[in-house]
Order: C-alpha cells, then structure tokens, then sequence
C-alpha cells in the first residue's frame, strides 16, 4: 500500500483538527482577559468549548487547565487512531506522556496522605481509558503511601525504576528523583519507538526525537550540577541512548565537578545555540527549556507543507497543540494572577 493512501485518513483528520487551532490574533485576545469569567466566555464556537461548558463555578486556572489537557488527549487519540499502524505505535509516546504525570501526581498525593477520591480528581484517567491501563492506575489510587503505591505498579514499565527511586524516597523524604526516573522511562521508550519506526519515516520523526530526547540529558544533567547530585545518581536518572549526545559526551558531563564546567562541555557541543550564558545557572537552564520547545514549534511550522504523506505531518500537528494548550494555561494562570498582560505574552510561544 503506497504512502499515499496509508495516510490519506490521518491527513482529512490533521485538517480538520489543524482548522480548530486559535489564531496569534486570538490567543493576544485572551491575554488582555479581564478575569477568568471573561476568559473562559470567550471560548464559544471553539473547540474548547464542551470541556469548558462543564467546569463547575467558581472558575479557576486549575480546572480551566484540566479542560484544556483534555481537550489535548482528545486530539492525540484522533490522530493516532487515525494512522497506519507503525505511525500510531510511534505517536501513541504523546498520551504516555499524560500518564507519566499522573504516576507523579500520584506519588505526591500519597506523601500527601490524600484520599482515593482526592487522588483521582487529580489525574488523567481519560488518557488511562485510551492506553488501556485504568484498573491498574484504580487500583494505584487506592494505595496509601508512596511504598505502596510501588507496589501497586509492579506489573507495569515503570516498575525497575520506580523502585529504584523508592530507596531514595525513603532515605530524604524527597519525591523529586523519582520524577526523574519516571521520565527517564518515558525517554527511554521514545528512543526505543524510534529505532522501531519503518526507515522511510525515521528522518522525518528525528528532529523530534532527537531534541525531546537529548535536551532531557542535558538540562537533567545541568540542574544535577546545579543541586550537587552524585555523578553515579545522575548515571542512573538518564536515558542509556542519545541521538546527538555520544557516549562520551554524556561521561564527561557526570563527570564534571560544577555546573560552570559542566556548562563548558555543552557549549562545546551539538546543542551550543540553545544556550546563552547568565550569571544566574537557573536561567540558563531554564532558558534553554525554552529555546527547546520554541524549535520543535518552529520546525513543525516550517515543515507543515512538505510534511504530507508521512509521520511528520501528524508530528506537526501534535507539537502545534501542544503548544496550544501550555499557551492557553499559561494565559489562564496569569489572567487569574492579575499579571500584566505583556507579561503574560512572554511566556507565549509563537
């Protein structure tokens, strides 16, 4: 069956779903919202509306964010369903991400003492619903500490590492590396998904892979120097494979005794333009986060056109929403605020 009809499907489903993004002239609209009543009215006619309808009052960012998120796991399951097969396996890594948040959200809650009900206002379960894990994850909320809740998921792929992260959990209290190691499965998985994909469709998912993948290693490295982790920690928290990153590259850097000299080995290297120096080594890490998500926006933009009959096309619409959504959260959380409105603006990404 030839490129062309293999995603003959996909692409009706990406134009319709691509004609249902908002505008630049839209989203600097919300910004100058007057509160979150006046934001959220403005959603009619959009395809935010039906989540929005059913946020109960009062209205607030967090449940406003919810309904967003939502609406982003809709549109995930639209296009992956919509695929050919070893497209779909690929994108399927884009609601993975939803529920390696939820895993988080859950461990916070049970250090937390909360309730199952608590736990559950809190996660995702739609996107458990699609990946065909919700009795596990049930079955996790239910768990009563953070032990437990391991337990709970031993029969899943985060399983090693969650254990793992629970012996320092228990040492510190800290909840922080296994977020890390959480992610670090999510990664390790995205590479694997890679190598799988046919070889005609691997150079238009690479761009992708390789910045997801590779500025994972790096500003988890950097902000490791920055907290004075120990090397052989770090060696554990990041993936095994990289895509621009060598092997010596990632060594040299868990060898550094600083961020400074850490930094120096990055600004050495493939990633160099991500990074601008400051005297502050949060914001260059931070910063750098940035630069990140703005490139893969700006290459899903560059490449929409040319991107038809192949991965990248459903590629390039997922990161466009994606993008979408964190704008219209960050919008909300400011409007809610009261930050000024340019302030606002620069946290957008266009």
């Amino acid at each position: 069956m030839s490129q062309t009809t293999l995603y003959a499907g996909v692409l009706a489903k990406i134009g319709s779903e691509r004609s249902k993004l908002l505008s630049e002239t839209k989203l600097k609209t919300l910004v100058e919202s007057k509160d979150l009543p006046a934001f959220a009215a403005q959603f009619r006619d959009t395809t935010y509306q039906t989540q929005i309808s059913k946020v109960p009052l009062p209205i607030t960012s967090r449940k406003l964010e919810r309904s967003f998120n939502e609406n982003l796991i809709e549109s995930y399951a639209v296009i992956v369903k919509n695929s050919p097969k070893k497209a779909a396996d690929y994108l399927k890594l884009y609601p993975l991400k939803f529920e390696v948040e939820n895993i988080k959200t859950l461990i916070k809650a049970a250090n937390l003492n909360l309730s199952p009900e608590q736990k559950q206002a809190k996660i995702y379960l739609s996107v458990e619903d699609y990946l065909k894990k919700r009795p596990v994850i049930e079955e996790a909320t239910k768990a009563p500490t953070v032990k437990q809740l391991v337990n709970a998921l031993k029969s899943t792929e985060y399983a090693s590492n969650l254990s793992i992260g629970l012996q320092n959990y228990e040492e510190t209290g800290s909840t922080a590396r296994l977020d890390m190691l959480l992610d670090k499965v999510f990664f390790e998985r995205l590479y694997e998904s890679y190598i799988q994909l046919p070889k005609e469709e691997k150079p238009h998912a690479l761009f992708y892979a390789s910045t997801e993948n590779d500025s994972f290693t790096l500003l988890t490295l950097l902000r490791g120097k920055i907290l004075n982790y120990d090397a052989n920690w770090l060696r554990i928290a990041v993936p095994h494979n990289n895509f621009n990153l060598t092997m010596d590259c990632v060594e040299a850097l868990l060898s550094a005794p600083d961020f400074e000299s850490a930094l120096k080995i990055v600004l050495e290297g493939h990633y160099v333009k991500f990074f601008v120096k400051s005297p502050n080594p949060q914001e260059i890490v931070s910063n750098a986060e940035k630069a990140f998500k703005k490139a893969g926006l700006q290459h899903a933009k560059a490449t929409r056109i040319g991107e038809s009959f192949n991965i990248g096309a459903a590629l390039a619409f997922m990161i466009q929403k994606e993008t979408e959504v964190h704008n219209l959260n960050a919008i909300s959380a400011g409007v809610e605020a009261a930050v000024k409105p340019e302030e606002i603006q620069n946290q957008l990404f266009f």
